[in-house]
């Protein structure tokens, strides 16, 4: 049997699939399998002044833990590498900090060096990536808020939730090529609302920030700064889902069910509205109990999922 090079590609993404590890997410992007980092360094350097004193006594101070830059390499594999590849090029040219989570981290970032090699077609494509990393203070026993991590938890959970169903959208309309147009009049284009700038897009962008705050053993109690953007990335989380919910409803009303392309756009819609409602109530519970552990009050849940 010949071995096509569509063939050669499916092959080599089922290897990659096959070889199971503990997710890494940087921003939007998930990596598994062989994407996940080979090489994750993490590292840092506890800055000293040291005060000479006659007789060769020294006084030792410390001035402040100064950490390294994340150091990550891997490999993208499949016919789908290059876009993936382009995704985080992407958001280093953006300059934007994203959310970072694995090797045991869950921190906001800040991309400062991403290169790629293209190799064999496009299959195989061998990345290195720096991450610059925040500021780092040393937790005291007791001192890390269950709350927060509750909070990470959630964001966390909410954003997973939405990246699946987008993925899941850009499947069908990959399936239903070139049968939308008949459609497309009637409601407001999935594009418009997935896309860059796209109301989903930004719900992604401000969950990565809560889950990298409140997901990096900060005491949100004690640290009011962190609080603060961790409530403001909440609310402009919940205003994004309930406009969200609000066009593909107003999409699931109006689409009539007449073609394949209509039938498609209708699961799309449903696909994202289904992940809108459940990411609201986790947005609800994480904003509920952000300003539970910094003595706030609440006037209502931030997305009505009824």
């Amino acid at each position: 049997m010949s071995l096509t090079l569509m063939n050669a590609q499916t092959a080599i993404g089922s290897i990659g699939r096959l070889w199971a590890s503990a997710p890494v997410t940087i921003g939007g992007l998930t990596l598994t399998g062989m994407e996940v980092p080979h090489l994750i360094r993490d590292g840092g350097t506890q800055q000293v002044a040291v005060h000479r004193l006659p007789g060769g006594n020294r006084v030792i101070d410390a001035v402040g833990n100064d950490p390294d830059r994340l150091e990550l390499s891997g490999t993208f594999v499949g016919p789908t590498a290059i876009e993936r590849a382009w995704m985080l090029k992407q958001m280093r040219i953006a300059g934007q900090p994203v959310a970072f989570t694995g090797a045991g981290l869950s921190l906001l970032v800040r991309i400062v060096q991403y290169s790629y090699d293209y190799t064999q077609k496009g299959i195989v494509i061998p990345y290195r990536l720096v991450l610059e990393q925040p500021p780092q203070v040393a937790a005291a026993s007791g001192v890390t808020s269950g709350l927060s991590a509750l909070v990470g938890d959630d964001a966390g959970a909410a954003l997973s939730g939405l990246t699946g169903a987008l993925d899941d959208v850009a499947t069908i309309a990959g399936n239903i090529t070139g049968q939308l147009s008949t459609v497309m009049g009637q409601v407001t284009p999935i594009a418009d609302m997935t896309g860059a700038g796209g109301v989903f897009a930004g719900v992604q962008d401000q969950l990565g920030m809560v889950g990298g705050l409140s997901g990096a053993g900060v005491n949100l109690a004690a640290a009011p700064g962190s609080a603060a953007s961790v409530i403001s990335g909440l609310e402009a989380s919940g205003a994004g889902l309930t406009t969200a919910m609000g066009l593909t409803g107003a999409n699931l009303d109006a689409i009539s069910l007449t073609s394949v392309g209509s039938l498609s756009t209708l699961t799309q819609n449903a696909e994202l509205h289904g992940s809108a409602l459940t990411s609201g109530a986790l947005v609800n519970r994480a904003y509920a109990n952000t300003l539970s552990a910094t003595g706030g009050t609440q006037d209502g849940p931030l997305v009505t999922t009824q």
